[in-house]
C-alpha cells in the first residue's frame, strides 16, 4: 500500500469521478490509498505500463467501508493528443522522471502489452503486491493480435483483440474470486457448449491500507463469438418481423438445462424448506409495496401464491441468477450463454449462494414479457406465449407438472415484484409491464388454480417434475 499526495489524489479524485465506469457518482469521495503493482513490461519503456489499485471511501458515510477501483495506467514520457480523453494526470517519479498517466484499455499499444504477458503467462511479483496471468486455453490467442478499443462502456471495460479473444477489465474489484471466471472454467472444463471458451484471467493480491493481504481478479479473458447476436435484439426483431422466435426460445430452454446440469455437477447443491424461501419473498413484497403502493390490491393473491412453497423442499444449485435475453447471445453454432456475475445489487456471497434453477427460468419467461412489451402490437402477446410455452419444453422436455408450476409462478411474482419497485425508481411509464404479470399472477394466487394456467406452464401431474429433470443423464 502506498498513501498519495495531495497533488496525485487531487488529479486520481477527479479522474475516478468522472469516470462512467465509477459506481458512487452523486458521493464525495476521497482516493485512501493507491497500491502500484508490478511493472507489466519494462519500466523505461514508451508506454510503461502496470495496474494499480486505487482504495476509494466516502468520508460523509463513514460506516460505508473501502472500496477498490483497478487503473491499468501506460506511463508515457511525451502527451499524446490522441489520448487526451484518457489522460489521468501528470505525475513526477524519483527514479523514471516525469511522465503523463493514461488509462491503459484506451491505449491500443498498452493493451497489446498486457496481451503479450497474458499469452507468455508471466507472474509478477513486488514489494506491494503481485499479479499472476493466467492461461487456460490458447487455441488462436497470440501476441501480435490487434487491440480494437471500446468507448462509452460503464462498470467494466472490455478489448476485442483480432477475431480471436475479448478481455473484459473489472473496474469496481470484489475481493475473491470473480463469479463469471468461476463459472466459465467449470464449465469449459465439463465440456460445455453453451458459454464461450475462456482463455484465461488476470488477478492480483496487494496489502490494504489496515495491512490486510487482499486477493481479486483483474480481468478474464474469453473466445470472441464470431457472428454473435444479442437475444434482446433478436427477439425485437422477431417481434416487428412477425417471425417465430418459439424454435429459438426451446433451444435456449435446452441450453439453459445443459448449463444448470453442468453446475449442479461442478458446485455444491443443498435442499432449502419451500417455507423458508415463501417467508423471504412475502417479507421482500411487504417492503416493496411500501415503496411501490401500486401493488397493495395483489398481496393478498401474491401470498397465496407464495404459500404453495410451504410444503416444498427445494434443490438448490449454482445458477446463473440474472439471467434474461440480454445475457444470451444468439451464434451460427447455437445459443451461448454469457455474464455469470449474477444480480449487480447483490454482494459476492449472496451471488454465490445456491439458488434454485427456478429463478433463472422465471427470470427468461418475465424477459420474454418485456419482449413483447417493448413492441406492442396485435400479435405481441401470443408471441410472449408462444415462447414461454418452447422454452418451458426445452428446458423440462414437456410441460411442468402442477407442483413445479407453483412454485415457478411463485419465483415469477418474485422477480416481478422486484421489476416494479425497479421501475417505479427508473423508469416510472414502464412500471404497467410488470404490475400486468403480478395482476394474472395474484389472480391465480387467489383462485388457487387458473385452468388457462396449464398452456403456459402447469400440465397434469404425470408430466415429469423439475427434480427428475435434472437428475437426468
Amino acid at each position: 500500500m502506498s498513501t498519495v499526495d495531495g497533488d496525485v489524489a487531487q488529479q486520481l479524485t477527479g479522474y475516478i469521478a468522472a469516470a462512467r465506469w465509477f459506481g458512487g457518482k452523486g458521493r464525495r469521495l476521497e482516493v485512501r490509498s493507491v497500491t502500484a503493482l508490478p511493472w507489466v513490461n519494462d519500466p523505461a519503456a514508451d508506454p510503461a505500463v502496470r495496474f494499480e489499485v486505487a482504495e476509494v471511501g466516502y468520508p460523509d458515510d463513514a460506516g460505508s467501508g473501502s472500496e477498490y477501483y483497478q487503473l491499468a495506467v501506460a506511463y508515457r514520457r511525451e502527451a499524446q493528443p490522441g489520448l487526451e480523453h484518457a489522460r489521468i494526470g501528470r505525475f513526477a517519479d524519483g527514479d523514471q522522471g516525469s511522465w503523463t498517466g493514461y488509462d491503459a484499455l484506451q491505449d491500443p499499444q498498452a493493451c497489446s502489452v498486457i496481451l503479450a504477458a497474458l499469452v507468455s503467462g508471466q507472474r509478477l511479483s513486488g514489494e506491494l503486491g503481485d499479479v499472476r496471468f493466467e492461461l487456460s486455453a490458447a487455441q488462436g490467442l497470440t501476441a501480435d493480435l490487434e487491440p480494437k478499443i471500446f468507448t462509452g462502456q460503464q462498470s467494466n471495460t472490455s478489448v476485442m483483440f483480432g477475431e480471436v479473444s475479448m478481455i473484459k477489465f473489472f473496474r469496481r474489484l470484489e475481493l475473491g474470486r470473480n463469479l463469471d471466471i468461476e463459472v466459465h472454467d467449470a464449465l469449459n472444463r465439463a465440456g460445455i457448449e453453451d458459454v464461450a471458451g475462456l482463455f484465461g484471467w488476470i488477478e492480483a493480491t496487494w496489502t490494504a491500507s489496515d495491512g490486510a493481504s487482499l486477493t481479486a481478479d483483474l480481468a478474464m479473458a474469453v473466445e470472441k463469438l464470431a457472428q454473435a447476436e444479442d437475444g434482446w435484439g433478436l427477439a425485437l426483431d422477431s417481434i416487428r418481423a412477425s417471425t417465430p422466435f418459439a424454435p429459438h426460445a426451446r433451444a435456449l430452454g435446452a441450453a439453459l438445462a445443459e448449463t444448470h446440469h453442468a453446475l449442479r455437477a461442478s458446485f455444491a447443491t443443498a435442499a432449502i424448506p419451500g417455507g423458508q424461501v415463501a417467508a423471504i419473498m412475502t417479507e421482500r413484497l411487504r417492503r416493496a409495496a411500501s415503496i411501490a403502493t401500486a401493488l397493495e390490491p395483489y398481496t393478498y393473491g401474491l401470498q397465496a401464491g407464495f404459500a404453495d412453497l410451504e410444503h416444498a423442499e427445494l434443490v438448490t444449485q449454482r445458477v446463473h441468477g440474472d439471467f434474461h435475453l440480454g445475457q444470451t447471445l444468439h451464434t451460427p453454432t447455437g445459443w451461448k450463454i454469457i455474464d455469470f456475475e449474477g444480480e449487480p445489487v447483490k454482494s459476492l456471497a449472496e451471488r454465490s449462494e445456491p439458488d434454485s434453477v427456478h429463478r433463472d427460468i422465471a427470470g427468461m419467461l418475465r424477459s420474454f414479457d418485456y419482449a413483447a412489451a417493448s413492441v406492442p402490437g396485435p400479435d405481441s402477446a401470443q408471441w410472449a406465449a408462444d415462447c414461454r410455452t418452447a422454452f418451458l419444453v426445452g428446458y423440462a422436455g414437456g410441460p411442468l407438472a402442477a407442483d413445479d408450476a407453483a412454485v415457478l409462478r411463485a419465483y415469477e411474482a418474485d422477480k416481478a415484484i422486484y421489476e416494479v419497485v425497479y421501475e417505479v425508481r427508473n423508469r416510472p411509464d414502464w412500471v404497467g409491464i410488470p404490475l400486468g404479470a403480478i395482476a394474472a399472477l395474484a389472480a391465480v394466487g387467489e383462485a388457487g388454480h387458473s385452468p388457462a394456467d396449464d398452456d403456459v406452464s402447469g400440465g397434469p401431474d404425470t408430466h415429469p417434475t423439475l427434480a427428475e429433470n435434472q437428475v437426468k443423464e
